[in-house]
C-alpha cells in the first residue's frame, strides 16, 4: 500500500522501565537457559518516564523474560530528569549488577556516569534512547526501535494522505534523543522518496506526555492557520494534538504518531488518528534480558538490536489489533 522507493525493515528492538526503586525478582528455573547460569542475572535498569505506556510495555517483557534465566532486576525512575537519572546510574554502579541498562534522558549528561560504569567492569546496555556517540566504546550496544524506519512509514502515510501536497507540524520528543533524530530524519527521507511537497511548518518538542503535547498543539494551531498533518512522535502526544485540534474545532487535520498503542489503535479504528508506526516495545524488553544473559555467559551481541516496526492504518489495524499494547 505505501511505496517508495526505500521499504520500510523490519528489524529487531528495544527500550525499559517502571517505578523508581521498585523492585522484580524472580527465581523460577523452568527456563531452560536458566540451569546454564551458576548465579543469578543481576540487572540494575535506569529506564525513564516509568508511566509512559512504550516504558510500561517495556517493563512488562522484561519482567516476563526474567524467569527464563534466572533474572533478578531492579528498576530506577529519573522522570525526565537528567541530573537524578546519573545519580541512578551511580547508584546502580555501587550494586555492581552483571548488566546495567540505561535509557538515556540526555545522550551526552549520561556519558561520564557510564564510563564510570564500564571502568568498574560492569557491562552497559543502551535501551531505547542510546549514548551520544562518545560514549558508545563505553557500552555493549543498543536495543530499541528501528526508529527511521518508524518516521519513514510515517512519512509514506502522510504522502499518500496528502497526495504528496501540504502542510504539516511535528510534535516531537525530548531533543537530541535517538527516537527524536531518527523519526523526523525517516519522515524527511520518506518525503524525498515520494517527491512529495510538503512543508514542515514547525517542529516542537511534546516531551513524550499527552498533556504537554496538547498544550504545544494548541499553540501550533493559533500560529498555524493552514495545518493539513500532524506527526507526533509517539502515540501518547498524538492523541493529546488531537485533543488540541477537537477542542478548536478544526477539521480535516490528519494526525500520525509511533507506537501501536491500545489507544492510538482503538482511536484510528474509529476513524479519528489517521495512522501509526507499530513499534514492539514488549519484545525490546525480552531482548534486553536475553543479550544480558549473552553477556554474562561471556557470548558476543550485535552492536544494535532493533524491534521490528509496520504501518498501522484504518485499512489494516483489525489485522493488528492483537499486537497493540
Amino acid at each position: 500500500m505505501y511505496r517508495g522507493k526505500r521499504h520500510v525493515t523490519l528489524i529487531a528492538v528495544v527500550a525499559l522501565v517502571t517505578l523508581a526503586g521498585c523492585t522484580a525478582k524472580t527465581g523460577d528455573q523452568a527456563g531452560s537457559a536458566s540451569t546454564e547460569a551458576a548465579t543469578p542475572l543481576e540487572l540494575c535498569v535506569v529506564h525513564n518516564n516509568a508511566d509512559h505506556p512504550s516504558i510500561t510495555a517495556l517493563v512488562k517483557g522484561m519482567n516476563e523474560e526474567a524467569p527464563h534465566f534466572d533474572a533478578n532486576i531492579v528498576y530506577f525512575d529519573p522522570a525526565n530528569d537528567p541530573q537524578k537519572q546519573v545519580s541512578m546510574i551511580e547508584d546502580c554502579v555501587a550494586r555492581q549488577p552483571d548488566v546495567l541498562v540505561v535509557n538515556a534522558v540526555d545522550p551526552v549528561a549520561v556519558v561520564p556516569a557510564i564510563k564510570r560504569a564500564f571502568e568498574s567492569g560492569i557491562r552497559v546496555l543502551m535501551v531505547n534512547a542510546d549514548i551520544a556517540p562518545e560514549g558508545r566504546q563505553y557500552t555493549e550496544g543498543f536495543i530499541g526501535s528501528k526508529s527511521f524506519d518508524q518516521g519513514y512509514a510515517v512519512g509514506l502515510m502522510i504522502a499518500e494522505a496528502l497526495n504528496n501536497k501540504g502542510n504539516m507540524v511535528i510534535v516531537a520528543g525530548n531533543p537530541g534523543q535517538t527516537d527524536t533524530v531518527n523519526r523526523t530524519e525517516g519522515l524527511k527521507a520518506a518525503f524525498a522518496d515520494s517527491d512529495a511537497d510538503i512543508t514542515i511548518l514547525a517542529e516542537q518538542t511534546g516531551q513524550w506526555s499527552r498533556d504537554k503535547a496538547l498544550t504545544v498543539m494548541t499553540d501550533l494551531l493559533t500560529r498555524f492557520p493552514d495545518i493539513d498533518a500532524v506527526f507526533g512522535h509517539d502515540d501518547p502526544m498524538a492523541l493529546g494534538a488531537l485533543e488540541a485540534i477537537n477542542a478548536s474545532g478544526r477539521e480535516g487535520i490528519k494526525v500520525f504518531g509511533v507506537n501501536g498503542n491500545t489507544d492510538a489503535c482503538q482511536s484510528i479504528k474509529d476513524g479519528e488518528m489517521a495512522g501509526t508506526a507499530l513499534q514492539l516495545s514488549e519484545l525490546v524488553g525480552v531482548s534486553t534480558v536475553r543479550a544480558a544473559f549473552d553477556l554474562k555467559q561471556g557470548r558476543l551481541i550485535p552492536r544494535e538490536i532493533l524491534a521490528p516496526t509496520a504501518p498501522v492504518t484504518p485499512e489494516n489495524v483489525a489485522e493488528w489489533q492483537d499486537q497493540c499494547w
